[in-house]
């Protein structure tokens, strides 16, 4: 009989610590993302004025500089939360830390090319967050409803702005994907991530620059989460 409230106690004691730790957790994510959201806005009121005739978006990017030198960029996707700088850097170091350098698990929107929008492919990382922040909205362009409304997006740089269209949406291993890509050419990348996409995009464009957006995705459970990737392909053309 003592031994069975000794376990009773000792399986109290446990629920106990497993639901404080959770709840910790919790609102330290809750924490982190407020952080997170505050200090956007903040950067964006700062930052940013929009003409109110012609809606043409000012960035000072003397000011962005001020705050961190590796702000390079700016993208904008209308009609969802991603509204972000994008820092260059030459490991994943803005995985976990927000544009001020700050820890946050929340992490910022990010590009490890050496040559950022000069090059002819960059590739922009960001988190899919289940709160709904940095990149967690691009899974939604596997739908074709959201696709076909947000085939175009803005990205903004000291050197000149961009306008991205979209053409091949889609979601694969990272592993699988590097195997496919690493001995094609660019023009071969091209062709391949028109065949791969979900869905037949139409673009006729002749493609000479593009941008890869790549953040985590959660549509094969027969593989770990982490090794899943939502692909987003555009092209860019300076406005």
């Amino acid at each position: 009989m003592k031994c069975k409230k000794i376990l009773v106690i000792m399986l109290i004691l446990i629920f106990i610590v497993v639901f404080s730790v959770c709840v910790y957790l919790l609102l330290k994510d809750l924490q982190e993302l407020n952080e997170s959201n505050e200090s956007t806005e903040d950067l964006i009121e700062e930052s940013i004025e929009i003409n109110g005739e012609t809606q043409e978006k000012y960035i000072d990017w003397n000011y962005l500089k001020s705050v961190n030198e590796d702000i390079i960029a700016w993208i904008e996707i209308e009609g969802t939360n991603i509204n972000y700088p994008i820092l260059k850097y030459k490991d994943d170091y803005y995985l976990k830390h927000s544009f001020d350098k700050k820890y946050n698990s929340n992490g910022s929107i990010f590009t490890t090319n050496l040559f950022p929008f000069e090059d002819n492919e960059t590739i922009v990382y960001g988190h899919n967050m289940r709160n709904g922040s940095m990149f967690s909205n691009l899974g939604n362009y596997l739908d074709r409803n959201f696709l076909y409304s947000h085939l175009k997006f803005k990205i903004y740089t000291p050197n000149g702005d961009y306008e991205a269209s979209i053409f091949s949406v889609y979601s694969i291993g990272i592993e699988t994907e590097n195997q496919n890509i690493k001995l094609l050419d660019f023009d071969e990348k091209i062709i391949y991530y028109k065949n791969i996409s979900k869905f037949k995009i139409e673009n006729n464009e002749n493609i000479n620059k593009i941008v890869k957006l790549s953040t985590c995705s959660y549509l094969n459970t027969k593989t770990r989460p982490t090794d899943q990737r939502y692909y987003i392909i555009a092209s860019l053309n300076l406005i």
